[in-house]
């Protein structure tokens, strides 16, 4: 079985050892050594990367007997880590030192949660960019937030070590553990200072002022939850270390950049926004009362020129400077009126867009023409009686279309 080094030391970051094991696993080599500073994935935390004797370490996993897998880009030499010599493992220490600083961070976290707001952690995730924990009780408003994000900073600023260390059953009673754990036997407890004791196999910093700052970044309300008895659930997005430090920077970046477009001090771009976006608003409302205006005198120009057949009026066009939206408000203008069939159709980047529709007194079924028609040009759609709209056509071919629905009209009112 290996020996696992970062039980002992999360910050070794070289060792050496022995294969014991040459296999192949999910199309890679593989092998098992006598000890490894390699954290497999497990218990929510993700795998370390790095080397072994310069070939990559791509995942290392625990296998179905409690082992430790080292997936490898390459084959290892055949002399490599037998009895005549060693492999040298080298950590990721970038990748294992931003993982530790996430789970740590987590650790202080989920206490802090439980203590200030009574909340209880469920379940976490650790992401390559994000981090979340998932918590029930009260819902979780900005204000608490707030408080929970203070507290586990100023947690961080005491830098209270943090230590690891095994108990037994009997000793566990002792232990003012957040959660149960789910094995018996030995159990691995690390616990921060007189704040937090955690039943935990993974890697964790030495002490809190190293998981660096702590950014709460929002919090995601969800239906009661399934793994408690009562209350809401919260999803909050957190981040620690240097990720927090980076997630800072590309903000104030990002504000500074909204500042210099906007010709305004960073501290005055929300308020200016608000204003902006005020008058955008009424200026939308402006543009479509003016819009509806424009196509209802475009409809009543459209009836004067429309095609007489027997005692319906018409109006088969594509209309170019249309979008679908617009072309419902025309349509809709046409058929107000007695006697009208519309066939319109509109060309957005390539996409078209047919809308058939008719009055009230035209016996005309709008939904069954469109059923009919724009299958032969690859689209698809329906509706009612006296109104109906399609898409997925070619834009190259909604004239050919429009064409295509006004013979079928025109065959329907005349036979």
């Amino acid at each position: 079985m290996t020996s696992r080094l970062y039980y002992t030391d999360a910050y070794l970051a070289s060792f050496t050892a022995r294969v014991t094991e040459r296999t192949a696993v999910d199309g890679h080599p593989a092998v098992r050594l006598d000890r490894s500073a390699f954290y497999p994935t497990s218990g929510g935390q993700a795998h370390d990367t790095g080397t072994l004797n310069g070939v990559a370490v791509v995942d290392v996993r625990v296998a179905d007997d409690g082992g430790v897998l080292h997936l490898l880009a390459a084959p290892l030499a055949e002399d490599a880590g037998g009895e005549a010599g060693e492999v040298t493992g080298v950590v990721d220490w970038p990748r294992r030192f931003d993982h530790m600083q996430q789970h740590s961070g987590q650790h202080l976290l989920s206490q802090a949660f439980d203590r200030l707001l009574g909340l209880e952690t469920v379940s976490v995730h650790f992401g390559d960019e994000l981090c979340t924990i998932d918590l029930v009780g009260e819902t979780l408003d900005a204000d608490g937030l707030a408080a929970v994000e203070r507290h586990a900073n100023e947690i961080v600023w005491e830098n209270r070590s943090i230590r690891a260390y095994e108990v037994t059953d009997a000793q566990l009673a002792s232990i003012p553990l957040r959660r149960a754990p789910k094995v018996t036997g030995q159990i691995r407890i690390v616990e921060i200072d007189g704040y937090d004791w955690s039943a935990c196999g993974g890697t964790h910093v030495a002490s809190t002022g190293s998981i660096g700052p702590i950014a709460l970044l929002r919090v995601e309300r969800s239906k009661s939850s399934p793994l408690a008895s009562s209350g809401q659930r919260s999803r909050v997005d957190f981040i620690c270390g240097a990720r927090a430090v980076e997630d800072s920077r590309r903000r104030r970046q990002l504000l500074g950049d909204a500042a210099a477009v906007l010709d305004t001090a960073v501290e005055e771009v929300p308020a200016l926004l608000t204003a902006r976006q005020a008058r955008m608003k009424e200026q939308d409302r402006l543009l479509r009362a003016l819009q509806e205006e424009l196509l209802g005198y475009r409809a009543q120009t459209l009836l004067a020129e429309a095609e007489a057949v027997g005692r319906v009026r018409l109006v088969a066009q594509v209309m170019a400077d249309l979008d679908p939206a617009g072309l419902k408000s025309l349509a809709a203008g046409l058929v107000a009126n007695p006697g009208v069939v519309a066939l319109l159709a509109c060309d957005v980047e390539g996409k078209g867009t047919a809308l058939f529709a008719r009055s009230a007194d035209v016996e005309l079924h709008a939904g069954q023409l469109l059923r009919t028609i724009l299958p032969r040009f690859g689209g698809g759609g329906g509706g009612r009686p006296d109104f109906a709209q399609g898409g997925g056509v070619d834009g190259e071919k909604v004239e050919e279309l429009i064409e295509s629905a006004r013979q079928e009209v025109i065959d329907w009112l005349t036979g």
